[in-house]
């Protein structure tokens, strides 16, 4: 006694059977927690590791060493605050106890059941053991188990779905899965129950589905859509109530319906007003596709749509289809679907953007990526269309005349069945405009500080010269004023001769044929306008040099300095790095020499516009010398001390300003004199005026006797504005003491 499970076990409503079903909603979820978690069974979950849980006559969990709980709503609620690491899994265990008393214990046995069948020594009491069963419970649990056939991978599946199927209200799949679980459903009377409420179910659906289509072959399709809509009330997955509420429901042709359609490349958008339904409501949107010699097939597209929008994402492109969007209240169909207008599913090309030129026509598109291919139409203004071969998203056509073109592109796509079909097609319009004939050859010549351009070609046009800001595009570049304003003439001031270019400027001149809105480029030409020197001048210096100062022409990177004297030439070029470290100094001779500077271009393939050169002349060398002549010392005689003073001048090269010379004597007031040292150290002697020594060269006066006692020095100087461009040739100090 006591072998058979649930036979004097305990509790007198023990059941002897063993479930075939877990029968309860979202298992497939409860089973994806638990291996999460690693567990084998649920029992795991609610006892600690070691401690066994009793299943035979209801689940019990060990409470002390010798005190066992029955396990209730309170006891999972504890259990889920205990252990946060299976909250999730207890909070749904918690959820199934309260709906139902036995799904706990329901479940438990049909996991061990599961586990002692796939064990190879599943016939051992031990085997249970190790799952955590009670040792007392073991071998009934064994037993029983062994007394029940397995269930095949489709059964197992259908079992553990059954619940889901029959609460979402799809009936169809689950009587397809009851009658799976049929054999030996016998053996579990909860099972049994809803074997029996699917049956009758489909029965009441089918005897809905005569009656429907009965009023609708009478004529009556109000009434056919009211059972049809019940047949789908009771069965939401029966194709034959889906289709039945379409047909009686659809709008009329050529009328878009209250569910709105719009294609997209790759899908189809849907919308639909929910004002004045329920906050509750959700819908269920279905796809019907025409399906050629045979009834439209059904897909469900989005089985909880809110919001009054959904999206197909992968309508089946080529193919007729139509949508219909069932409200749902608690899973179930709450009142007539909104049916949408029909739609080719054939999406057409997108962003087409054509680009006409000379006697052509570019396009280029964007394509759907389900589209097999495209045909392109081009009607020109003759009204005749050809088509245009085409290969990756673009096409030319050549050997347009001018005026309005329509651009037509139309897709092809391959339905389910193999059959080919057509999109509609997008369209676009453009222009083959008059364009102008190009520049050939564009040159420049300089002259008088002006630039005179010439061309060739562009007969038909108005040509204008362009500094292209960023560098002008290559040579036969079509412009049009629809893409782009187009670049604005050359800004340089007009002199008779030409065109001025700015001061230290480099430009390359393009040449542009312009015709209305039409433009061509044409060749260009490199201009350089070297900045002028400015502030030229050269002094003598020591060693018979010169020193040449200028201010640097700004970008300039050499400048060459020319100098002419005594019928010769010589050019010094500098770079201004070193000018402006060193200076510049350049060999010159005792005459006067003329000086000019220029800069030099900063490319070797330009024309250049020279500028006015920068001039500037260094005086001859001039010389100014003196000559103390000794009186006597005889009072007697009468002859007093004079002075010679002559101006010397290489070549007869004189100027006009010519320094006044001075003679200074001072006294040593009986001691020996000390030179003096600048034209007010000392009394003035003799004064001679620059026009004096200009007109005679030489000048010989006298030192009035008495000037001062001698001893005495004498020293000469020059005076006035020329005076450091003429050189005064000093005397030994000695011949200038006068005693």
């Amino acid at each position: 006694m006591g072998l058979e499970f649930g036979h004097h076990l305990g509790l007198p409503r023990a059941l002897p059977w063993l479930p075939l079903s877990p029968l309860v909603p979202r298992y497939g979820q409860l089973l994806a927690q638990q291996r999460a978690l690693g567990l084998r069974h649920i029992g795991e979950a609610l006892v600690a590791r070691g401690e066994t849980v009793r299943v035979l006559d209801g689940v019990y969990v060990p409470r002390t060493p010798h005190d066992r709980q029955h396990l209730d709503a309170d006891e999972l609620r504890r259990l889920q605050a205990q252990r946060p690491e299976a909250a999730a899994l207890l909070g749904q265990l918690t959820e199934i106890h309260e709906a139902d008393l036995t799904a706990v214990r329901r479940v438990l046995l049909y996991q061990l059941t599961e586990l002692l069948q796939s064990h190879p020594q599943g016939g051992q009491p031990a085997t249970a053991v190790s799952l955590g069963v009670d040792p007392a419970e073991a071998g009934a649990l064994v037993h029983a188990v062994r007394a029940r056939k397995p269930l095949s991978a489709e059964q197992r599946s259908a079992a553990e779905g059954l619940q889901d199927e029959w609460e979402r209200g799809r009936l169809r799949r689950a009587a397809r899965m009851a009658a799976l679980l049929l054999p030996g459903s016998e053996q579990d009377p909860f099972l049994t129950v809803r074997l029996a409420a699917v049956t009758a179910r489909v029965r009441e659906t089918d005897q809905t589905l005569d009656r429907a289509r009965g009023s609708e072959s009478e004529g009556d399709p109000e009434a056919a859509g009211g059972y049809y809509l019940r047949a789908a009330r009771l069965a939401g997955d029966c194709p034959v109530a889906v289709r039945g509420l379409v047909r009686t429901h659809r709008p009329a042709t050529g009328s878009p319906g209250p569910l709105r359609l719009e294609l997209a490349p790759d899908a189809v958008k849907l919308a639909w007003s929910e004002e004045g339904e329920p906050a509750a409501r959700t819908w269920r949107v279905i796809r019907l596709t025409r399906v050629r010699n045979g009834r439209a097939s059904l897909a469900e597209v989005q089985p909880h749509a809110t919001g009054g929008a959904s999206l197909d994402p992968s309508p089946p492109l080529g193919s007729e289809v139509r949508y219909a969007a069932l409200p749902l209240l608690a899973g179930v169909v709450d009142g007539p679907p909104l049916v949408s207008g029909s739609l080719h599913a054939t999406p057409e090309v997108t962003r087409i953007r054509p680009a006409p030129g000379r006697s052509r026509i570019e396009a280029t598109w964007e394509q759907p990526g389900g589209a097999r291919g495209v045909r392109v139409l081009l009607t020109g203004p003759d009204g005749r269309a050809q088509e245009i071969p085409c290969a990756g998203g673009r096409f030319t056509a050549h050997g347009l005349p001018t005026g309005a073109y329509r651009i037509r592109i139309s897709c092809r796509y391959r339905t389910a069945d193999g059959t080919d079909v057509e999109s509609s097609g997008a369209e676009a319009r453009t222009t083959v405009l008059p364009w102008p004939s190009p520049v050939r050859e564009l040159s420049a010549t300089a002259r008088d500080g002006a630039v005179r351009f010439t061309w060739t070609g562009g007969d038909d046009a108005k040509v204008e010269l362009v500094d292209w800001p960023g560098g002008p595009p290559p040579p036969g570049t079509e412009l049009q004023e629809s893409a782009g304003p187009l670049p604005v003439p050359l800004a340089w001031d007009r002199r008779a001769g030409g065109l001025v270019a700015p001061p230290g400027s480099l430009t390359r001149v393009t040449s542009l044929a312009v015709l209305g809105p039409c433009a061509v480029v044409g060749p260009g030409v490199l201009i350089e306008a070297p900045a002028p020197v400015t502030s030229l001048a050269a002094a003598r210096a020591t060693d018979g040099l010169a020193r040449v100062t200028f201010d640097w022409p700004g970008d300039t990177g050499l400048v060459t300095v020319s100098a002419e004297q005594d019928g010769r030439h010589v050019q010094h070029r500098i770079a201004r790095s070193v000018f402006l470290r060193e200076g510049l100094y350049i060999p010159v001779g005792p005459t006067a020499a003329r000086l000019t500077a220029t800069a030099e271009p900063r490319r070797a393939d330009t024309v250049v516009v020279q500028p006015v050169r920068a001039g500037a002349v260094l005086p001859a060398e001039l010389t100014i010398s003196y000559r103390i002549i000794p009186g006597s010392r005889r009072p007697l005689l009468g002859r007093p001390t004079t002075v010679r003073v002559t101006l010397v001048s290489p070549g007869g090269q004189l100027p006009t300003d010519v320094p006044e010379f001075v003679l200074v004597a001072r006294g040593g007031g009986g001691r020996a004199p000390l030179r003096p040292g600048n034209p007010a150290d000392g009394t003035t002697v003799l004064r001679l005026t620059g026009e004096e020594l200009y007109r005679t060269g030489t000048v010989e006066r006298e030192i009035a006797a008495g000037t001062l006692p001698p001893p005495y020095a004498l020293r000469g100087f020059l005076l006035g504005g020329g005076a450091t461009d003429v050189r005064l040739e000093e005397l030994s100090p000695a011949t200038l003491v006068m005693r």
